[in-house]
């Protein structure tokens, strides 16, 4: 029995019956919520695209009303038994050796992600833009969640694994907004309660120093390649060699480079989704004259959450999720169409009328200046990242794939041609923004 098959027939035969037996699992609403039994069930894999870390299924469990909890024989025979089909997602760690659980840090992953629906959700406006949760397990190398499947709800990922369009892109800077908006709003005020929720937040990937070698390999080839890249593109007139210089030495430890990044810095932190990318965003498709064009747009998967600044979210999403071809012309419309939508939502949850009353470091400029520090991030994800996206692999948590000079070799090219344009524009708009707010990089 493989690995896929083992934790299908888990969750067929032991998970889901005992959450139903124990009311996790019940009617959404109306008398009977803790009063339901499995009437049928059916478990399969869940195909995606992009990048996953975890195993996921979709199930379908139909409920029925327990004949013991009506009010009399009389209602059951007039009105029946009240039924309800419940449409979950269950993911599901791949089978790991115990030093590979621990350096994916799998368990910190799933407790920021249960933090993330228990605590911070519930505490903001909203709610139906997430995912419902049910629960979590977590075992010495294994651990789970069930949540809801909102492909029912009519939510469906971008058909696009990279290089989004614009009203896909406008959307999700948008929502971020809202998300950053909302998290900045609860910080000035309840600030006890956003303090007790930071505290509890772990580091989910760059508390401990990576042990993948390979891995670390492909990283340190990742700028390289983008300066390469850069040198042979029609920028390569437009950055200076000392700039390009400069950027070298930063990421001669990319791994560092991240570490230092995420360390929270008043006044502008705030809480983060962690991984704001393509793969953990749902959009919806109502514009009836338009069935094509996406209208709202959801974020899931909360498990590298952190408190951090805004930026670690935006960068990672701009750098990975939408392409130079959007960008060249439209990159300050989204940003502040990002902007525009946090300093609204702070403002209506402080009351004040007009976003500019706002403390000065909510300014455009100081979140651009903010943009300018932490492209770098961005960047620095894509730069390895955005390669596995552009041309996919299979990844392995029990054996090493390649050796390190097979992971440098691969780094070179993986992605080909359009990636290395990619990288290239990207060194650019860093130079661009660096240069406009007088900045080294750093």
């Amino acid at each position: 029995m493989n690995d896929t098959t083992r934790k299908e027939a888990y969750v067929r035969d032991e998970l889901i019956p005992d959450l139903v037996a124990r009311g996790v699992i019940t009617f959404t609403d109306g008398p009977w919520k803790s009063r339901a039994k499995m009437k049928s069930l059916q478990v399969k894999p869940l195909v995606t695209t992009g990048f996953m870390l975890t195993i996921p299924f979709k199930v379908s469990v139909q409920l029925e009303q327990s004949a013991d909890s009506s009010n009399s024989a009389e209602q059951q025979a007039t009105n029946g038994l009240k039924t309800e089909t419940i449409h979950l997602v269950v993911k599901i760690t791949p089978d790991c050796n115990d030093e590979m659980y621990h350096s994916c840090q799998f368990d910190t992953l799933f407790e920021n992600e249960m933090i993330a629906y228990t605590e911070i959700i519930p505490a903001l406006a909203k709610t139906e833009l997430y995912p419902r949760y049910y629960y979590c397990e977590r075992k010495p190398t294994e651990a789970l969640m069930v949540m809801s499947d909102f492909s029912y709800a009519g939510w469906k990922m971008a058909p696009m694994v990279v290089n989004l369009p614009l009203d896909y892109i406008l959307l999700a800077a948008k929502e971020l907004g809202r998300f950053h908006g909302e998290c900045y709003g609860m910080k000035l005020t309840r600030r006890a309660q956003f303090n007790e929720i930071v505290t509890k937040f772990k580091e989910s990937r760059y508390a401990v120093d990576c042990a993948d070698t390979s891995w670390l390999a492909a990283m340190s080839v990742a700028p390289k390649r983008a300066i390469k890249s850069l040198k042979e593109s029609r920028f390569k007139e437009l950055v200076p060699a000392a700039y390009l210089d400069k950027l070298a030495l930063l990421f001669g430890d990319c791994w560092a480079h991240s570490k230092r990044k995420v360390v929270p810095k008043e006044p502008l932190a705030v809480i983060c989704h962690g991984d704001y990318l393509r793969n953990n965003m749902a959009f919806r498709y109502e514009d009836a004259k338009d069935p094509s064009k996406p209208t709202q747009v959801m974020m899931f998967d909360f498990q590298t959450l952190r408190y951090a600044s805004p930026m670690i979210d935006y960068t990672s999403f701009l750098a990975n999720s939408t392409g130079y071809d959007v960008r060249e012309h439209h990159f300050e419309t989204i940003f502040r169409t990002y902007h525009q939508e946090l300093t609204q939502t702070v403002a209506h949850i402080v009351g004040v009328r007009d976003p500019g009353e706002l403390p000065p470091y909510f300014s455009y400029e100081s979140f651009h200046r903010e943009l300018a520090e932490y492209y770098s991030y961005g960047f620095n994800i894509a730069s390895s990242f955005l390669m596995i996206l552009h041309e996919p692999m299979e990844i392995s948590f029990t054996e090493n794939l390649f050796t390190e000079e097979e992971s440098i070799a691969d780094a070179w090219k993986r992605g080909g041609e359009p990636l290395n344009r990619e990288l290239a524009a990207m060194i650019y708009e860093m130079y661009q923004l660096h240069t406009k707010h007088g900045l080294e990089p750093v």
